[in-house]
């Protein structure tokens, strides 16, 4: 375990000794603003919130997340002065949680975030996690709340955090398909919950009208996909054993 973090909060153990691991893409930079709390006995039992001072990061540490108590302290950083990959642009501050006591983190049950954005922005973003070791912002899933509220998940004790956003959402690619709730309905990595698509199936023209209530694909795994459709859903644009269709269309229409 104490390996594991090593490599992934931008460290190599090796032989006893922690090496250090080339960072370009992270520049030490000094925080705006450090929050730090204590969290004893009874609070970790019941869970608690931590949220940075401008109120725009929340850290929830659910009930025995924390083996014994513990200090979390929260930054945020000004994003300028970071560097992030090309064609990303920054959307949040960059902040940083740490969970001092790294040996009461159970990594089973994930940290729970909730980041508000500068700005609202319908363009496609999510959130990402700076990894030492590979020298790169991380997506991690993020459900879209809003076009300026988004939550995530994160199995660390400690990260760099930031909402990047890019081109306008993907409207053109592939549909997979997922047996969930059985309804007209789709998980996007686009759009909020709730939001209404037309998605249309480019090979034949039928259409079909779907709610978003999940979020995926993963574009870092599958690149070309557009969205992930209900099987119901899907039945109506092509047959299962096709088990994508290579070419539809997303709109939104609400």
């Amino acid at each position: 375990m104490k390996k594991l973090l090593s490599l992934i909060l931008g460290g190599m153990l090796i032989g006893g000794m922690l090496m250090s691991v080339p960072a370009k893409a992270f520049i030490i930079v000094s925080p705006e603003s450090i929050t730090q709390i204590h969290i004893d006995t009874p609070t970790l039992l019941k869970g608690y919130t931590v949220v940075t001072e401008n109120q725009k990061f929340f850290i929830g540490v659910r009930p025995e997340v924390l083996a014994v108590e513990s200090g979390v302290v929260l930054k945020q950083y000004d994003s300028t002065q970071f560097e992030f990959p090309e064609g990303l642009t920054a959307v949040s501050q960059v902040y940083e949680f740490d969970i001092q006591n790294k040996e009461s983190f159970r990594n089973e049950k994930p940290l729970l975030m909730k980041m508000y954005l500068d700005e609202p922005t319908s363009k496609y973003k999510n959130l990402y996690f700076y990894n030492g070791v590979i020298d790169k912002w991380v997506v991690l899933p993020t459900d879209i709340v809003d076009d300026d509220v988004i939550k995530s998940v994160i199995h660390l004790p400690y990260a760099k955090m930031v909402v990047l956003e890019g081109a306008e959402a993907m409207t053109e690619g592939a549909a997979s398909w997922y047996s969930y709730k059985r309804c007209n309905c789709a998980a996007s990595p686009d759009y909020p919950k709730g939001s209404v698509l037309r998605v249309t199936n480019l090979e034949n023209n039928k259409f079909v009208d779907v709610t978003v209530n999940d979020y995926g694909p993963d574009r870092t795994i599958h690149p070309e996909r557009v969205i992930d459709l209900d099987k119901v859903a899907f039945l109506q644009l092509g047959e299962l054993w096709q088990g994508i269709l290579p070419k539809v269309k997303v709109e939104r229409l609400r």
